[in-house]
């Protein structure tokens, strides 16, 4: 890979487009390219175009203090500029760049307006994706690749972790370590997450518990409810066709007297008819007696007095009887709450009883304690009598009622005596007439027992007709008990008759029992079963997404450890192979004298405390992702600091030929320029830049340095394409290209070239 061009518009002092053609490489190697000029002609503007395509954010790399002071900013007789373009095109017939095409262009703009643009053949990327894309064409915006001017030392005097920044570029493994970085900041995007999943699970497992709480409530309610509807059913549905039953034999008994009855009447109509024809036919022949005739009319009189009587008597116990019913059908068992009060303040009042035996010495409170006993009896009895369902017969009913009817049944008592009195004077009154009216006397006989007959058959026919009442209003009760306690279900019931009939006291007081569980679980919303669903969905959900993101972590660990792991194989590797040719340029250079690298650990850099430079780089992307790396390894794994790298920092000693110095503070300008000049060029050599800027690093040099310097680059354009910024002739004779920049009145640099493969190197450079 190699720069086939350089293109600039409006930066800096480029106010117009100027183009750079660089040659493509021969057999023998790359071209070398010097771009030379006056200074302040705008040469090393051409190494800032080169390190900001290349993703450079610092504007003191740049030699700026805002980002529109790369802009051109117009000059006496040239307006300012709008914008500012650099495109940079690279061979990539080799695909060393991961890019479908045999060359890539990379642009970069930037607008007054502070708008900025990135485009790789001519699309829209990101800076990471330049940065990435970069890094696997071993090219980074950091490294050696672009020498800025005065930088040529940098590397002598920065910091230890800077050098150590600069060596992970130099070894190759930048790509390595930008996916590392990637890879980390998608861990703590992760561990974020599962962070807050973590909260949203503590959130809702609260909830999520009441919930599931109240579900089973409502599961075993709803079991229990069918457990109660099979009793009900049960015990409803012999209640049911028991009264069936009952009502269809009543029904034939009160059809069986209330025929008896019209029977009697029918025949008593005959006799009382008979009987009124023979006293028509005696009156009409003689005089009747007139006191059997006065006895004969009291006589009926209190008969119709008496069927009068036992008609408001049947009357009265219907009402009765109907009370009882509505009674018992609407006895409602005591509320839990009232039964556990009840019976707590019995048991208080036998605590304070008891205690009251205990403190007893003598046997005179005893009846004061009998009394006490036999209240507390009492008021036991009243709560088991309140608990259990009463009978029919054991229903209180209206005191006014049972009076009437005793008034009614005095007043019978009365009449009854009354008529047995006329009887027997009707009798004495008979015996004395005479034989010719033994007929009438027969059939007044006959009428006393068929009137006898008739009232016992009234009475029991009123007997059944209050039963039939009875059993009638204890359907219509029964039949709204059901309605209400089993709604819909007790139309079932009227249609199906149970094979069987079952034991309605034992299904009762189980019934009760049921209902009493139902109302100690209460009354459950039924969206509380869809909120439910809900929030547990939810939380399978998150708990899900929590194990895949656990998961990712552990995977994305594992990638880290992996990168680690290559990353010091890489670095461990080309580190031994720089040192080792640091010390051979370094001989070439001096003549001789010694030099190495050593690498530091944290504590050996934190017992270093001189610092000769400002950090060279400390405004750079570079030490923004190295403390982002570190900051995230604290927060989402304590455990990745057992596996850190203890080398943190790289030191340099260099000795010079008949020197005994090892600090390179010690060191003159020259000294330092070649003792960077031979690391670099061990750098190249040992993993060579597709591409080197070198912007005036010889400028240091003496004239014998500076050809030692000329015949190094021109060793190791084998493998790598040089452009160099200089004023060096021993630099120019070694360039296959020269370029001439030069700066007119208006401000703006222009360029001119000469090819000196075509021209003949010694006839151009004189």
């Amino acid at each position: 890979m190699h720069v086939i061009r350089l293109e600039v518009q409006g930066f800096k002092t480029f106010a117009k487009k100027t183009t750079l053609q660089f040659l493509p490489p021969t057999t023998e190697g790359h071209g070398i390219t010097s771009i030379v000029g006056p200074n302040g002609s705008g040469k090393s503007n051409i190494a800032d175009a080169i390190r900001w395509v290349l993703g450079e954010q610092s504007m003191k790399l740049l030699r700026g203090k805002k980002s529109e002071d790369i802009i051109f900013s117009g000059s006496k007789g040239r307006s300012r500029s709008g914008f500012a373009e650099v495109a940079i095109t690279l061979d990539n017939q080799d695909y060393s760049m991961p890019v479908d095409a045999s060359e890539v262009m990379i642009t970069r703009r930037l607008f007054r307006d502070g708008q900025s643009e990135y485009l790789v053949n001519n699309r829209n990327v990101r800076l990471a994706d330049i940065h990435l894309l970069l890094a696997e064409a071993n090219v980074g915006q950091q490294s050696y690749c672009v020498i800025g001017q005065g930088m040529v030392d940098h590397i002598l005097l920065s910091t230890p972790e800077e050098r150590k920044a600069f060596f992970d570029d130099a070894t190759g493994v930048k790509p390595l370590q930008l996916k590392r970085h990637q890879a980390l900041l998608k861990l703590r995007k992760t561990y974020e997450n599962l962070s807050e999943a973590h909260l949203l699970l503590a959130e809702i497992s609260p909830r999520l518990r009441s919930l599931k709480r109240q579900v089973l409530r409502l599961e075993k309610r709803e079991s229990l409810e069918k457990e109660l509807h099979e009793l009900e059913q049960e015990y409803y549905g012999t209640l049911w066709w028991k009264i069936q039953d009952q009502m269809k034999e009543a029904k034939a008994q009160f059809k069986k007297k209330d025929v008896a009855l019209s029977i009697k009447i029918e025949k008593l109509e005959t006799v009382e008819k008979q009987l009124q024809s023979i006293e028509e036919q005696e009156q009409g022949e003689t005089r009747q007696d007139e006191g059997l005739m006065h006895l004969q009319v009291t006589y009926r009189q209190l008969q119709k007095e008496q069927h009068q009587l036992r008609e408001e008597q049947y009357e009265i116990r219907r009402k009765i009887e109907l009370e009882k019913v509505k009674a018992q059908s609407q006895w409602t068992p005591l509320p839990l709450s009232k039964i556990i009060q009840e019976i707590d303040g019995i048991a208080k009042q036998q605590e304070a009883l008891l205690l009251k035996v205990k403190a007893t010495k003598t046997l005179d409170v005893l009846d004061q304690l009998q009394d006490e006993i036999e209240q507390l009896v009492k008021k036991s009895r009243t709560l088991a009598d309140r608990l259990q369902r009463p009978v029919e017969d054991e229903c209180k009913t209206d005191p006014l009622l049972e009076k009437k009817l005793n008034e009614k049944e005095t007043a019978q008592t009365v009449l009854s005596e009354k008529i047995q009195n006329i009887e027997k004077q009707m009798d004495s009154s008979v015996s004395q007439e005479q034989t010719v009216r033994k007929e009438l006397i027969d059939l007044q006989k006959i009428l006393r027992t068929e009137q006898k007959e008739l009232h016992f058959l009234e009475t029991e026919r009123n007997s059944s007709k209050i039963e039939l009442a009875r059993l009638e209003e204890r359907q219509t009760n029964l039949t709204r008990e059901m309605q209400e306690a089993m709604k819909t279900r007790a139309s079932t019931i009227f249609t199906t008759r149970p094979d069987n009939f079952s034991q309605t006291e034992s299904l009762y007081a189980e019934i009760q029992r049921m209902r009493y569980k139902l109302e100690l679980i209460g009354g459950i919303d039924p969206e509380i079963v869809q909120e439910y669903e809900e929030i547990r969905v939810r939380y399978d959900f998150l708990e899900e997404q929590m194990r895949d993101l656990e998961k990712a972590l552990e995977g994305t660990e594992q990638v880290i450890d992996e990168l680690d792991k290559e990353v010091k194989e890489r670095s461990e590797t080309a580190f031994k192979e720089i040192n080792k040719a640091f010390q051979n340029y370094f001989k070439i250079l001096f003549g001789g004298g010694t030099c190495s690298l050593v690498k530091m650990t944290k504590q050996e850099v934190e017992e270093e405390t001189e610092v000769t430079l400002d950090r060279a780089q400390s405004d750079t992307g570079e030490e923004v992702r190295r403390e982002q790396d570190e900051e995230i390894t604290e927060m989402v794994s304590p455990k990745r600091r057992e596996r850190k790298d203890h080398v943190v920092g790289i030191d340099i000693q260099a000795t010079p030929p008949a020197k005994r110095l090892k600090a390179l503070n010690l060191l003159s300008g020259g000294e330092r320029a070649l003792t960077s000049i031979a690391l670099l060029s061990a750098i190249m050599s040992v993993n060579p830049s597709p591409f080197v800027v070198l912007d005036e690093v010889d400028a240091a040099l003496d004239e014998g340095n500076t050809f030692r310097f000329a015949s190094i680059i021109e060793k190791l354009q084998t493998f790598t394409q040089f452009i160099v910024i200089t004023h060096n002739r021993a630099t120019m004779s070694k360039s296959d290209v020269l370029y001439g920049v030069t700066m007119g009145e208006d401000g703006v640099s222009n360029l001119l070239s000469v090819n000196l493969q075509e021209a003949g190197k010694e006839q151009v450079i004189v």
